[in-house]
C-alpha cells in the first residue's frame, strides 16, 4: 500500500512539473510577443527570447518532467500558434526546443558532478550553463533545417542564439530575485503546507540560495 502511494505521488509531482513548465512557457511567450515582437526575425525567431530561460530551469529543476513539458508546449505552439507551414519544421523545432535544453542540463550535472538536489550549482556554473544552452538550442534548429532545405540560414542562427541567451540571463536574474524573496518570506514552506506535491520543490528551493552567491 505504501508503494502504491509513492508511485501516486511521484506520478502527481511529474504531472505538476510538467504542467508547471507549460504554463511557465506559455505565460512568457505571451509576455515576450508583448514586449519584443519588433524584434521578430522571422516566425520562431526574435532578439530576445524570454522562455529560453524556462527551458534551461525546467530541464535542470525537473529533469524528464521537463523536458517533457517543453516537447509538449512546443508541438502546441508550432502547431496551432506559429502554424509553420511543414509539418517537419514544426516537430522538428519541438524536438529540438526540448532536446537541446536538456542536453546542456545533462552536461552541467556530469560536468560539475552536480549531486540530485543540484547542490554545487552556483551562479556562475549556471550562467556556463546558460550560455551553452543559449547556443545548443539553435543550433539544433538549424541542424534539421539544413537536412530539410540543405542550407543553414545564419541570420536566424545569429537571432536565435542571442535571443535564447538573452532571455536566458533575463529569466536567471528574475529567479534569482524569486529565491531571494523566498529565502525571505519562506513562500515555498508554506506552499508545501497546502501541496504535499510540492514538498520535494521546497527542499530543493532551499538548496537554491546558492545562487546568491
Amino acid at each position: 500500500m505504501n508503494n502504491v502511494k509513492k508511485l501516486t505521488a511521484a506520478a502527481a509531482r511529474h504531472v505538476t512539473y510538467v504542467g508547471i513548465t507549460v504554463c511557465s512557457f506559455l505565460c512568457l511567450n505571451w509576455i515576450n510577443e508583448l514586449l519584443f515582437s519588433r524584434l521578430d526575425v522571422t516566425t520562431g525567431a526574435n532578439w530576445v527570447f524570454l522562455p529560453a530561460g524556462v527551458r534551461l530551469l525546467s530541464t535542470l529543476f525537473f529533469g524528464l518532467a521537463g523536458l517533457e513539458g517543453m516537447f509538449l508546449v512546443g508541438v502546441y505552439l508550432n502547431f496551432h500558434h506559429f502554424m509553420f507551414r511543414s509539418d517537419y519544421r514544426s516537430w522538428s523545432g519541438a524536438v529540438a526546443g526540448s532536446l537541446g535544453p536538456y542536453l546542456a542540463s545533462l552536461f552541467a550535472i556530469h560536468w560539475f558532478m552536480l549531486k540530485r538536489d543540484l547542490e554545487g550549482l552556483n551562479l556562475r556554473r549556471l550562467l556556463f550553463t546558460g550560455l551553452l544552452c543559449g547556443f545548443i538550442s539553435p543550433i539544433f534548429h538549424q541542424a534539421f533545417m539544413w537536412v530539410l532545405t540543405g542550407t543553414v540560414d545564419w541570420a536566424t542562427l545569429a537571432a536565435m542564439i542571442v535571443g535564447d541567451t538573452t532571455g536566458i540571463l533575463i529569466v536567471l536574474v528574475l529567479a534569482k530575485g524569486a529565491i531571494t524573496y523566498n529565502d525571505r518570506y519562506n513562500v515555498a514552506w508554506h506552499l508545501a503546507r497546502r501541496w504535499p506535491f510540492a514538498r520535494s520543490s521546497a527542499n530543493r528551493s532551499i538548496q537554491t540560495n546558492r545562487l546568491q552567491k
